[in-house]
């Protein structure tokens, strides 16, 4: 890539969708019970002190290669 490449990625799209009535995004987020805490060291391991946030990243393991 030449340095001319890489200016042109860096510039902004010539054309832009806008639509101002179409919202940019929305999200639902559920109100979180405060309860089942793992303990300190625990919670530091697992990223998290919330029982129910713990989602460990399975990755590839979750992948069907049948």
């Amino acid at each position: 890539m030449d340095m001319n490449e890489a200016m042109n990625m860096n510039k902004e799209p010539k054309e832009v969708f806008c639509d101002d009535d179409v919202p940019l995004a929305m999200a639902y987020v559920r109100f979180q019970k405060w309860g089942m805490l793992y303990d300190d060291a625990v919670g530091l391991e697992r990223g998290t002190i919330f029982r129910q946030l713990d989602k460990p990243f399975i990755g590839e393991e979750a992948v069907c290669r049948g």
